[in-house]
């Protein structure tokens, strides 16, 4: 959105859900600022919950992380857009991810990898919800 007008839509794969608490891995939903852009970044997780396996993928491309370690990323590892299946980031098309990437704020001088938000130039607010 730009004000209240919708200049961009697509699909993504928000986190896997389950009743099983060990298991669940929804996307948490709320509002928030992006903190800090990568173009690209190594993504971890030690597959602590039952049934989950470690993982481990380099050059994640286009991360925005807005909370915690969840973050708005591309995922070039399976093409399911539109059903959960993250553990818990927002998962975008590549060419999606990096439409929004260098739309949104902190803009990412050119020449940079990362950039971080600041008090005076926050980052574009996220809002995930159902």
């Amino acid at each position: 959105y730009v004000g209240t007008l919708p200049v961009y839509a697509t699909m993504v794969s928000s986190g896997k859900e389950s009743t099983v608490k060990e298991k669940d891995h929804r996307t948490p939903r709320g509002e928030w600022r992006i903190r800090e852009k990568h173009l690209t970044t190594t993504m971890d997780g030690d597959g602590s919950a039952a049934g989950d396996l470690p993982y481990s993928i380099e050059d994640v491309p286009y991360v925005a992380y807005y909370h915690r370690s969840f973050a708005l990323h591309g995922a070039f590892w399976h093409k399911n857009f539109g059903v959960r299946m993250s553990p818990g980031c927002v998962n975008l098309a590549p060419l999606d991810a990096k439409y929004l990437f260098f739309f949104t704020e902190p803009r990412i001088p050119a020449g940079w990898h990362g950039v971080f938000a600041t008090e005076g130039r926050p980052g574009s607010r996220v809002v995930v919800h159902e």
